[in-house]
């Protein structure tokens, strides 16, 4: 079964035309119109409206055929909320989303997307304010590209949870096998330092892998950081 949101066409066209627009009116708070932020707002406005899926091509014949004073209000709402949200991610721009990472030529080593939880060990509770960095082979691992942060600062709209995607690396051949070692580092004021040390076998592929599949991704084990323990604590009188 196929099932697609046809929500996504429509906003895709509806951003892309309000950045456009914005552009050729040359609105003062329009400071960037790159792809990053155009896919940001997308997924702003994706996020804030109901979906609409179909399944079969009398689904979308239904679709297009609804009452236009609906799909009038729609893309009012739309325009609304994508306009709400290029102004909030222009606000808020990810430091450094200017510099898009080159991706190597393929055939290249693919790899999943990482996802874990780091725990306070003394009260179970997801941890925030503080700062993961995922490292390849000692060194911090590239992103494949700016929206995937490394370090990861886990803050309160992800307590405890911590995402990662690393760039993929280029190989000679499709189909070589590599065992690849992966280290996260978590280093908190008053809390004992984590090394979790872990390994990722990936064989190499003919194409780059640029959707993100939650099929595809690696959930490693609950962390749990423990306070550092005081010493005087311990002292016998």
């Amino acid at each position: 079964m196929n099932v697609h949101n046809s929500m996504e066409e429509f906003v895709y066209t509806g951003v892309n035309e309000l950045f456009d627009t914005a552009i050729e009116s040359k609105a003062e708070w329009l400071s960037c119109s790159c792809e990053q932020c155009r896919l940001d707002t997308i997924c702003y406005v994706l996020n804030r409206i109901p979906p609409h899926y179909i399944k079969s091509g009398r689904g979308l014949a239904y679709s297009q055929s609804e009452d236009t004073l609906d799909k009038q209000q729609l893309m009012a709402d739309v325009n609304r909320i994508a306009l709400e949200g290029m102004k909030q991610i222009l606000q808020t721009k990810r430091p450094f989303h200017d510099s898009a990472p080159s991706l190597p030529k393929t055939p290249v080593f693919n790899f999943p997307t990482f996802v874990g939880r780091i725990l306070d060990g003394c009260t179970f509770e997801p941890k925030i304010n503080i700062s993961v960095q995922l490292l390849l082979d000692g060194v911090l691992a590239q992103s494949i590209d700016n929206s995937w942060e490394n370090p990861f600062t886990i803050n309160p709209h992800t307590p405890g949870t911590f995402t990662f995607w690393v760039k993929p690396i280029g190989t000679p051949k499709a189909g070589t096998r590599k065992v690849f070692p992966f280290e996260l580092c978590i280093d908190q004021e008053g809390y004992d330092s984590i090394r979790y040390y872990f390994e990722v076998a990936v064989t190499s592929e003919s194409i780059i892998q640029t959707a993100i599949n939650t099929e595809h991704s690696l959930f490693l084990p609950d962390l749990h950081q423990f306070p550092t323990e005081d010493p005087s604590s311990s002292m016998k009188y």
